[in-house]
């Protein structure tokens, strides 16, 4: 069973009041220890572990530790320790003697909050276990809560007595822009309109200035709720509204340094914003932003072109001066003569609707959608990055480094296509067929419903993050809780892996290319993804060997596929299903590849008959592209063989430049001899041939077709060995059409059941 600790947050020997580091606790979601206890902390705590979190006598919050104890030095080199000024912690100090862990931290309502006079700075809570592990269990898998308010940017005259607005600058709330968000975009356009059109607010549209002071409306933001970290300081996600947010941050620099006489302005501090995007490199161009301190030397920083915020910066300086000056390029003096009523106006006329939500990650998000603003504008691709973090931040225990691991494998991604492009006009591995494996991975490795195999991706992960993250159960995962299933970014891995192996894999032999072909171009092409199922579960052996499992099943499995091509004029759900056992097979390809070839093989033999042979292969088949494709495509192989042609000339004939054509062609009457229909259209009287050699010849009689004296393309021209076969015969009459018809029958049945 997991340990509960009680540990105190206090740092000084006699635990005085001035010496608390419960806000360091909660802002950096860590406990440390530095007492004469902490080798029996480094000892004896562990991941999952339990902590009753002290503030003097009380119990303020509860946490869990999501890692093992390491050196609180390290802890602070790896910036996981949050100082603000005012806190009675040193950074700069040597803590090599103390020891430290992660904790998701849940504090507690004033009601629940337990009394516990047992001193002492670390020891085993045995008495209130239970109490702290159901507080901390109720706490974080019911909360949830929504409230809306109107919020100004930040009030500057007495408040009105019914006016109940907030003021986003609040003195006391910092918002932080999450890890998952994308990075502070807007550009001129967007900033020189906000801009704009706060002027239009403050004095109207009209050529004539007049001070109107219409109050400006901007949309609907979404924050989390606030997060406690001390009697002054809160702490809030900003889900939606970074661009406007970042944005008024820089209109208040700007103001802050072009009007230093506004006492107001003065007064305000502008590190009420912090952003984790990007691994840190967001958090530095807005460092470097706040630090500029005159006006003139925006464009001197030498990370001008790269930083947003110093870009939007200068844009806000010169959209400024476009609005406050005349033709003459002197300061308009309704303006100059009104710059504390525009501040006024700046700080308490712009309003935005504030959604704070109490809710996980995934709630959270379906709260976004519904609201449905202009802010994350989420697709599959990035929504997967999001749940995927929340579920390895949540469910696993990890900390924020796990998202810029997942986009380490999209930046891993984008490099490999990048550089596959260089002699390429396609990507070798996207971010949907990973996340469209993985979903087949899943399934078959945790044996999960048969449905899911069906289900879009999408749909897929929607369903599996909601049940997992304890959103929302779906029909068909219910039980997935049973089944412990494990999500994680090694799997991802390993499928970015398997996706470049075989998607740059060439073909080593004629086979190989026919089956995957008769695959590619039958009614069940979606299955050449097992291919990648295969490959992640035989890596212990070499490239070559692995490709060569893999092409040990597609080979069985075309000839099957192309059976029920030409005997259904649909797909069927008995290949489906059939399909689905064999993904599961493949799980295990090592020690089930015999039983998995039989199986493909015992499946096949039930169209080993003379109704199959002669009304599907040897029926009519001209009018059903896939029909007459499979048939044709496979008739010219046998005679590419036959004739040796190369593998690269096989790939470049089959590669879908081709027409299927009837070799008499019935509508002229010049032939001399009708055809039956059932004849004229089977493979008797089909072959592959060049779309324009098709299109040049038309109806000619066959003679012409071979050799026309006009010198325009003919039979001459083609390069498939199927027509050079043909052109041998003087005439094409109702005798070779029913020769050949019988030739061809043979020869694909003996390929597909001998």
């Amino acid at each position: 069973m997991n340990k509960v600790w009680k540990i105190g947050s206090r740092w000084s020997e006699n635990g005085s009041w001035s010496s608390r580091i419960i806000s360091v606790f909660r802002r950096s979601n860590v406990v440390f220890l530095g007492s004469e206890d902490v080798e029996r902390f480094n000892r004896e705590v562990k991941t999952d572990d339990y902590f009753a979190i002290a503030d003097g006598y009380t119990i303020p919050a509860v946490a869990k530790a999501v890692s093992d104890p390491m050196p609180l030095n390290d802890m602070i080199k790896n910036n996981l320790i949050k100082v603000r000024k005012g806190d009675p912690f040193d950074l700069a100090e040597d803590y090599s003697w103390c020891y430290g862990v992660k904790v998701k931290i849940v504090d507690l309502p004033d009601n629940l909050q337990l009394n516990y006079k047992k001193r002492g700075t670390f020891f085993r809570a045995n008495s209130i276990a239970d109490q702290v592990i159901k507080l901390y269990e109720d706490n974080l898998s019911n909360q949830f809560d929504i409230k809306a308010q109107t919020y100004r940017i930040k009030t500057s005259v007495p408040e009105i007595s019914n006016d109940h607005k907030s003021s986003i600058i609040d003195g006391h709330t910092i918002y932080n822009i999450p890890v998952y968000q994308r990075e502070y975009s807007w550009g001129v356009e967007q900033v020189s309109r906000f801009v704009g059109d706060i002027f239009k607010g403050f004095w109207g549209s009209n050529e004539i200035k007049a001070i109107v002071l219409e109050p400006m409306f901007i949309g609907t933001m979404q924050l989390s709720y606030k997060k406690r970290i001390s009697e002054n300081e809160y702490e809030q996600d900003v889900i939606d509204g970074q661009q406007r947010l970042s944005t008024i941050l820089c209109i208040l620099k700007y103001l802050k340094l072009e009007y230093p006489q506004i006492e107001i302005l003065q007064k305000i501090n502008l590190d009420w914003l912090e952003t984790r995007v990007n691994n840190g490199k967001e958090e530095t161009n807005l460092e470097q932003m706040l630090l500029i301190d005159d006006l003139n030397n925006i464009q001197d920083n030498e990370n001008f072109v790269s930083n947003n915020y110093l870009r939007n910066l200068q844009s806000i300086k010169e959209t400024f001066l476009e609005n406050t000056k005349d033709e003459e390029g002197n300061i308009i003096p309704l303006f100059s003569d009104n710059i504390q009523k525009f501040v006024d106006y700046f700080l308490n006329s712009i309003y935005f609707v504030v959604v704070e939500t109490l809710a996980g990650l995934s709630k959270t998000i379906q709260i976004f959608n519904t609201i449905n603003t202009a802010g994350l504008d989420l697709n599959g691709n990035d929504l997967f990055k999001v749940r995927m973090y929340e579920y390895l931040h949540d469910y696993e225990n990890q900390g924020e480094e796990a998202f810029n691991e997942i986009g380490n494998i999209y930046k891993n991604i984008k490099d490999l296509n990048s550089e596959w492009r260089k002699n390429h006009d396609w990507d070798v591995v996207s971010v949907e067929d990973v996340r469209t494996i993985y979903k087949y991975y899943l399934i078959s490795k945790y044996q999960l419903s048969v449905a899911l195999y069906s289900k879009a991706t999408d749909t897929f992960f929607e369903e599996l993050f909601d049940t997992l993250l304890n959103v929302q159960t779906h029909k068909d995962f219910a039980g997935l809780k049973n089944k412990r299933i494990e999500l994680s970014l090694n799997d991802l891995n390993r499928i970015v892996e398997v996706a470049r192996l075989w998607n740059s894999s060439e073909f080593r032999t004629s086979d190989e290319y026919m089956s995957y072909t008769l695959i590619d171009y039958s009614r069940y092409s979606r299955y050449l993804n097992i291919a990648y199922q295969i490959l992640l579960t035989n890596e212990n052996l070499s490239d070559d060997e692995r490709l060569s499992q893999v092409y040990s099943i597609l080979a069985p499995l075309s000839k099957l596929f192309f059976c029920y091509s030409i005997r259904f004029a649909k797909a069927v759900n008995h290949i489906h299903s059939f399909m689905y056992g064999i993904y599961r097979d493949v799980y295990d390809v090592n020690s089930n590849l015999e039983g998995i070839v039989s199986k493909i093989q015992i499946q096949l033999r039930p169209m080993d008959n003379d109704s199959f042979r002669n009304d599907c292969i040897g029926g009519v088949i001209a009018d059903n592209r896939v029909w007459k494709n499979l048939i044709c495509l496979l008739s010219d192989y046998f005679d590419e063989i036959e004739n040796n042609t190369p593998l690269d000339m096989i790939e470049n004939l089959l590669n879908g430049g081709f027409d299927v054509e009837h070799i008499h062609a019935n509508a002229n009457e010049k032939e001399g001899q009708d055809i039956d229909y059932s004849l004229q259209n089977s493979i008797g009287n089909l072959m592959l041939l060049e779309y324009d050699i098709n299109r040049s010849i038309g109806c000619l009689p066959f003679k012409d077709k071979v050799n026309r004296a006009d010198g325009k393309l003919c039979y001459r021209d083609s390069k498939f060995a199927t027509v050079k076969k043909i052109m041998n015969h003087d005439v094409w009459t109702l005798q070779e059409i029913e020769t050949r018809r019988k030739e061809e029958i043979n020869k694909i049945t003996n390929f597909l059941f001998l």
